[in-house]
């Protein structure tokens, strides 16, 4: 289960009544209960898609091949390496430290973390495995 399929859950949700998305705390719980669930569905996707062989293509100059090996081995296939070796780490840790955020556990803020942490532990509540859960 992916992409569209999530949606279209979350669209019935709302439509059913069950999820408002102009309220930031139906937001937080959706987040909450269901970004591990959608995030092991992406990363199940991802891990297939990286085996699949990519074919070749007369309409376009691509390299053909496994999209894994393509990255790692480009010679396999007969495609070059362009990686192109980045500016020292301790330039890239300064602007890493200056520009970015790192993104909330869950998607959630951390009040809202803390509350659901205890609602889950005072009511034996558990993450859902799939979406029907």
């Amino acid at each position: 289960m992916c992409g569209n399929v999530w949606m279209n859950h979350f669209k019935d949700m709302s439509d059913f009544g069950l999820l408002d998305t102009s309220d930031s705390v139906y937001l937080e719980c959706i987040r909450y209960c269901f970004l591990p669930v959608v995030s092991k569905d992406l990363n199940e996707v991802c891990n297939i898609w990286i085996t699949l062989r990519v074919r070749r293509n007369n309409r376009i100059l691509c390299p053909a091949g496994k999209p894994e090996v393509l990255f790692f081995q480009p010679e396999v296939y007969g495609a070059r390496d362009c990686k192109i070796p980045l500016v020292d780490n301790r330039e890239l840790n300064d602007v890493e430290r200056e520009y970015s955020q790192r993104p909330p556990e869950l998607g959630v803020s951390q009040e809202f973390l803390t509350i659901a942490k205890a609602a889950f532990g005072d009511l034996n509540l558990q993450y859902p495995h799939r979406n029907r859960e």
